[in-house]
């Protein structure tokens, strides 16, 4: 499952896809962004307004998700996405939360859930691998980044962009120089 749908979450749905996961489930609050989602190979979504954690228990047979990715930063997301996810699954926090916070978890369920909670930058990719197999993934058609940009920019607009970007526009637009 997949907490928030903009660039980085689109990116954790197509990865998903590409490495064969049977069952794909995108959360995010914007009816756009779950729209994106589906295209870049969601198989299910849940809009972030009704009760997430509910919905993907449901979606998963009462059991929670393998993987969860939060990629909001935001703590009641990370609260939520360790909910959804089964025990012994794992939890991958994407999202760049705020110093100040935190979000708690509750010490026997921590240690009686047995999942994996781990943090993620920049996909912890070894750029000189990863590039060229993403960029031969891009050649050979099977991940989409030019659908990703549903929009661009010139450097005037740049205020619209980032406007944009706020209010959850875009897939991802892109600033031309």
């Amino acid at each position: 499952v997949v907490f928030g749908c903009g660039g980085v979450g689109l990116s954790a749905i197509q990865g998903a896809r590409l490495v064969g996961a049977s069952r794909i489930i995108a959360v995010d609050t914007l009816e756009s962004k779950l729209e994106y989602a589906r295209h870049f190979g969601a198989t299910h979504t849940v809009n972030a307004k009704d009760d997430p954690v509910a919905a993907v228990r449901e979606l998963s047979g009462g059991w929670g998700a393998d993987y969860s990715f939060e990629v909001t930063g935001k703590t009641a997301v990370m609260e939520q996405a360790y909910a959804a996810t089964r025990r012994g699954g794992t939890v991958c926090i994407i999202g760049i939360g705020s110093y100040t916070e935190s979000f708690p978890l509750n010490a026997c369920a921590f240690s009686s859930d047995s999942k994996t909670v781990v943090g993620c930058m920049y996909g912890n990719a070894n750029f000189k691998v990863d590039i060229p197999n993403l960029l031969d993934l891009y050649l050979a058609k099977r991940l989409d980044l030019d659908a990703m940009i549903s929009r661009t920019y010139t450097i005037d607009e740049a205020p619209q962009a980032f406007e944009d970007l706020q209010s959850g526009r875009n897939a991802r637009g892109v600033i031309l120089f």
